[in-house]
């Protein structure tokens, strides 16, 4: 396969937009642990809830939906909820 000057460049575009993405996931992910250390939770709960909020901000109703699952799973579980107590 021959590879032409503007192919290679267009190639070379996307090899440092990958390794730019990257470099941004890790960042993230970084930035994620540190804000989860400073509110004292697991960083997979806060993943949890920036995609709960992401989900909400684009379809909406997602929150009050995650809300009554858990409190049919709790109801379930024989637990009340606090507006129970």
């Amino acid at each position: 396969m021959q590879i032409d000057t503007k192919s290679r460049k267009a190639i070379e575009d996307v090899i440092n937009r990958r390794a730019s993405i990257a470099s941004m996931q890790e960042q993230l992910k970084e930035d994620i642990k540190a804000i989860a250390e400073y509110l004292d939770i697991k960083p997979a709960k806060l993943n949890k809830i920036i995609s709960l909020v992401e989900k909400e901000r684009e379809s909406g109703d997602v929150v009050d939906e995650e809300r009554d699952t858990l409190d049919t799973a709790a109801d379930l579980a024989g637990k009340t909820s606090q507006e129970d107590a």
